[in-house]
């Protein structure tokens, strides 16, 4: 099947997918039943990492971005960059966090970074509550390039030992002498939630498009789900399901206004990029990281603040179970506010 096993060490993995479908059982009455961001997750169950910080991993081989943008006259080339790129960096969030899924920013939540390796400067905000939705840029260094965009999480229980979700949204790069991309992200996929080996997996199209040079990178993951009602709801089986494929690079002709292969790569999410035997990605490259060192200023609203993450850090359940809740009261509170003030604003009109 291929995939990334994250199973935990402590043998958690039942316990988690049981409060996993406890929790989701009581959203039954509401219909919310396969919905899994509308109910809180306990602190135990959670990553020592926000959602901010996960994603931002997901971007931070920005050197891939810089070796892209410096290709001037070879939008073939350029392209296999920039496919790398959006290959790099997706085990990263599962391969941190494992079964334990992250934080879930409350509304107004910032994180910034810088890229240790580069300079590349990294910023994101929750700018909605429910479904969850964030806002990001990525300012590569001298401002060569602007990856930004926008996300909204949505992952729900296909079957009651597997979970699917995805991120919603858009994502646009620019490079400073007018070129202008767009890429669209892979879906997630998870087996095991409640028995056998927890699997995290991939599965749907990464297609990426040059529109100035009429270029476009696919790549697509498979899913094919077994036909059978009970081996659907129970353990969620699949086909045979591959973490690799192969990307196809294509650009029109501009005389006869068809599409044509340009080149053909490998590519695995677990393993690597390579064209033309060249390879432009290799998940043993050098590590890189994002830092807040020499940041002289980190916003109160920052993720790294959060008082419940502080305190699951230190290994302390109770204190980051106690902050989470207050957390998670404060912003209840606050949407009943403007939820009141819409209401009033409406009987005004």
């Amino acid at each position: 099947m291929g995939g990334l096993v994250i199973n935990e060490k402590d043998s958690s993995n039942a316990k988690i997918g049981v409060d996993i479908i406890k929790g989701l059982s009581k959203k039954l009455a509401s219909l919310k039943i396969l919905d899994i961001l509308n109910f809180s997750r306990p602190a135990r169950l959670t990553s020592p990492l926000s959602v901010h910080q996960c994603c931002g991993n997901e971007w931070v081989r920005t050197d891939l971005l810089e070796k892209a943008y410096q290709i001037k006259d070879d939008p073939i080339e350029r392209m296999k960059y920039l496919f790398a790129f959006a290959v790099s960096g997706v085990h990263q969030g599962p391969l941190k966090c494992r079964s334990r899924a992250p934080f879930n920013p409350i509304i107004g939540e910032t994180f910034q970074a810088v890229n240790e390796n580069d300079g590349s400067k990294l910023y994101l905000e929750q700018t909605e509550h429910h479904p969850p939705t964030f806002n990001f840029s990525v300012y590569g260094p001298n401002n060569h390039f602007l990856y930004h965009g926008f996300g909204t999480i949505d992952a729900h229980l296909y079957s009651i030992n597997m979970i699917k979700g995805e991120r919603i949204g858009k994502t646009l790069l620019k490079f400073d002498d007018g070129s202008i991309f767009t890429f669209s992200t892979l879906k997630t996929r998870i087996n095991g939630i409640v028995m056998g080996d927890r699997i995290y997996n991939y599965y749907g199209d990464l297609i990426i498009k040059d529109y100035k040079n009429k270029v476009e990178c696919i790549m697509t993951l498979n899913d094919e789900i077994q036909e059978g009602m009970l081996s659907k709801l129970w353990y969620g089986k699949t086909n045979p399901h591959y973490d690799e494929s192969i990307a196809v690079i294509r650009q029109v002709n501009p005389q006869t206004k068809q599409k044509e292969i340009k080149a053909k790569g490998y590519a695995s999410w677990l393993g690597q990029v390579i064209f033309d035997n060249k390879t432009y990605w290799s998940i043993f490259d050098p590590e890189q990281n994002w830092t807040q060192k020499g940041i002289d200023f980190i916003l109160p609203s920052d993720s790294t603040k959060r008082l419940d993450l502080i305190a699951l850090v230190k290994g302390d359940l109770d204190e980051s179970q106690y902050q989470k809740e207050k957390l998670e009261q404060l912003q209840r509170d606050d949407l009943k506010k403007r939820e009141n003030y819409e209401k009033k604003l409406g009987k005004n009109q």
